[in-house]
């Protein structure tokens, strides 16, 4: 058997060390993030992600010598000469050995580009035969859009590519330093921008379309990267908005006229070059499928506005690279949609625990639970790829009450301003089809007017949710609690958002997740085999 392990590592990680192993054929045997193991969010700073690569060997029952080559997502001897660190003849070993291999004969260190990396991403995990492939993020080595050409069976083409001083990643991450929510804060700067909707925003000219392509107000200058671009989209960012900052604390920015203008303004940018970008790859490729990865791919609003047929992975962010970068070397054969349940499993209950109390796993008293208004964490099977909750690392609640949303933000120390999405494995006819992204819960769309009726804790400000289909046998479980919900009366849709606290990753075992769960102040935890009711609320909960 051949096993070729691949990584986000190296002097071009700035977030989201991952691990990926697969083998010979392209068949994905673990996939995991070094944040799920260290318990640190995006893992800042983390250049090796060796947890991940020894639970990736762990989960697959191998050894480190067992593995025939390692491929990074990114140009490595390059990062390292730009960072001053020349890369010369034992620099592999140091790599390696930085990733737990230790042994006499090592395994075969090759570079994936960064681009090149999240395209094989995107395009692998796809259910296409051929596609247009657009990557947008921060950076890669120098890029930071590009456009790619990907057939089965043929190598990825790259046809186009833009530098960073049309980076979207870079634009979006300065308005969200500027609203006060930190380098990481786009998913909650795409929230709040929905409160702009409806209303007559200025064109802040940040990035727009011209007579000969893209222009950015940044100039032209193909060497300026991060470093040199940063400060001038945060003084840009300053200049729009007439302040140094908003004048609401974080949570009433959605009260704050000044604070939605630079979150909308920020949006529709991006989706103004997303949509005009995936004209262009269709374009240049002469191919309608179209497939999408980098870290802009995680905005789910700016997706739900793209035609299809549309593929966007649940890892389209730089954790995705070290998958691209494995199938670099052993892509899949045929077609098959990518399974996003990779990771690790969530191990025994804690033993002599006095915080719940244990019962039998019964569907029917999980669906009362929830019927009943209680919220519900679930930490079952093999963890999720990706930094959406799809079902194994969950808080599941009713979404048929608009006070929902404000509990389970509340009950997650989030802003209360913040949306949330539903989970179904029906078609229930309460928002409009989404395609592939409701595989992963990355895409948004808009709720029909029975929708916003039926789901409101799920409604959006701007009438849009996002929602994740179970497909059939994907997670038996909360597809059975979700029959005997509608049973109830109940529409066949539950509230799914992370189990995790503020500032933390998912959690990744059983212990973690009751520890969170009575933290919080969940109801109850499913796992693989009982239900555990919580004992601050048992009394509640089983009445």
């Amino acid at each position: 058997m051949t096993y070729i392990l691949g990584v986000n590592a190296g002097f071009g990680v700035f977030h989201d060390p991952a691990a990926c192993l697969v083998d010979g054929h392209g068949r994905v045997l673990a996939f995991i993030e070094e944040e799920r193991l260290n318990r640190v969010r995006h893992s800042p700073g983390v250049k090796a992600p060796a947890l991940a690569v020894d639970r990736c060997l762990e989960t697959a029952g191998i050894k480190a010598a067992d593995v025939d080559a390692v491929a990074v997502g990114w140009d490595e001897p390059r990062m390292s000469d730009r960072h001053g660190t020349h890369w010369h003849y034992d620099s592999p070993r140091h790599l390696l050995s930085q990733l737990g291999f230790y042994e006499r004969r090592l395994p075969d260190l090759q570079f994936v580009p960064h681009h090149q990396a999240h395209a094989a991403s995107a395009f692998h995990a796809s259910p296409y035969h051929q596609a247009a492939v657009l990557v947008v993020d921060g950076n890669g080595e120098d890029e930071c859009i590009s456009i790619y050409r990907a057939r089965r069976g043929e190598p990825l083409v790259r046809l186009d590519r833009w530098p960073q001083v049309f980076s979207l990643g870079h634009l979006y991450e300065a308005a969200s330093h500027w609203l006060g929510l930190g380098r990481r804060g786009a998913g909650k700067t795409m929230g709040l921008a929905a409160y702009g909707g409806g209303q007559d925003m200025p064109d802040p000219g940040w990035l727009t379309i011209g007579w000969d392509g893209l222009v950015s107000t940044l100039g032209t200058d193909t060497s300026q990267d991060y470093d040199a671009t940063k400060d001038r989209w945060r003084k840009r960012i300053r200049r729009f908005a007439g302040a140094a900052g908003p004048a609401q604390p974080i949570g009433k920015l959605d009260t704050d006229p000044n604070a939605v203008k630079v979150a909308a303004a920020a949006q529709a940018t991006v989706e103004t070059v997303m949509s005009w970008m995936a004209g262009q790859a269709r374009t240049m490729t002469g191919i309608t499928h179209l497939c999408i990865a980098g870290g802009v791919g995680l905005n789910c609003a700016a997706n739900g506005r793209l035609p299809g047929p549309l593929y966007v992975p649940p890892v389209p962010h730089d954790a995705g690279v070290a998958l691209g970068a494995a199938w670099s070397l052993a892509a899949p054969r045929e077609p098959t949609v990518f399974h996003a349940y990779t990771g690790g499993w969530p191990g025994p209950l804690p033993a002599g625990t006095d915080s719940a109390t244990t019962h039998e796993l019964d569907p029917d008293r999980v669906a009362d639970l929830l019927a009943d208004g209680r919220i519900v964490g679930v930490c079952r099977g093999r963890s999720e790829a990706g930094p959406r909750a799809l079902c194994h690392r969950s808080f599941l609640a009713s979404p048929v009450t608009a006070g929902m949303r404000q509990r389970m933000n509340s009950l997650k120390r989030r802003e209360p301003w913040r949306p949330f999405g539903p989970v179904t494995h029906a078609d229930p006819g309460l928002w409009e089809p989404a395609g592939h992204l409701e595989r992963y819960m990355i895409g948004a769309t808009r709720l029909t007017a029975k929708g916003a009726a039926a789901v409101p804790a799920v409604a959006h400000a701007d009438g849009t949710t996002r929602p994740q289909r179970l497909d059939r046998g994907q997670e038996d479980f909360v597809a059975t609690v979700l029959d005997a919900l509608v049973q109830r009366g109940h529409p066949p849709v539950l509230l799914n958002t992370s189990l995790n606290g503020p500032g933390e990753p998912l959690v990744e075992t059983t212990e973690q997740a009751l520890r969170c769960a009575r933290r919080l102040g969940a109801d109850a935890l499913v796992t693989d085999h009982a239900l555990l009711l919580i004992k601050r609320e048992q009394t509640a909960a089983a009445a």
